[in-house]
């Protein structure tokens, strides 16, 4: 049974990158709330200034894992620009659909309805923003070329 789920994280395949996209997300959610907990409990910070350090200590986070664990990527700065851009669109979206659905199913459920749009939405731009060869460095170009040439 653990050997399975090894796999299923550890796989090359799709499923496992969206489960390995998951984790990182669960655990980047979970780190910014510790850190806004600390800030505001016990470093007497206010929660405001609290919720945008914690959210980008978790975005750091967030990032490094994406890269290295999640899309088994290196960390560049084009990839650092269209990770932030992805996560821009994505607010955009959840602040959209929390105002439509907010008429639908209250304001107190809204946030669900949309997140489960914008999640896999999320997934993709964030996929194409580590992924895609246009975010790549201009080693990883160089690298891929050669690996091209002498096949």
């Amino acid at each position: 049974m653990i050997n399975k789920i090894k796999k299923l994280v550890t796989g090359k395949g799709r499923i496992s990158e969206i489960i390995r996209f998951g984790i990182v997300g669960g655990v980047a959610t979970l780190l910014q709330y510790g850190f806004y907990v600390i800030f505001v409990d016990l470093v007497d910070i206010p929660a405001v200034a609290a919720t945008m350090v914690s959210y980008a200590l978790s975005f750091v986070f967030n990032f490094v894992m994406s890269n290295y664990f999640t899309f088994h990527t290196k960390p560049n700065a084009k990839k650092g620009i269209g990770f932030t851009l992805s996560h821009i669109i994505n607010m955009g979206l959840q602040v959209g659909f929390v105002a439509i659905f907010k008429g639908l199913v209250g304001d107190t459920l809204a946030l669900l309805p949309a997140m489960m749009i914008c999640i896999p939405v999320n997934y993709l731009l964030v996929r194409f923003a580590l992924t895609n060869r246009r975010f790549k460095s201009s080693k990883e170009k160089a690298e891929l070329l050669k690996q091209q040439q002498s096949k």
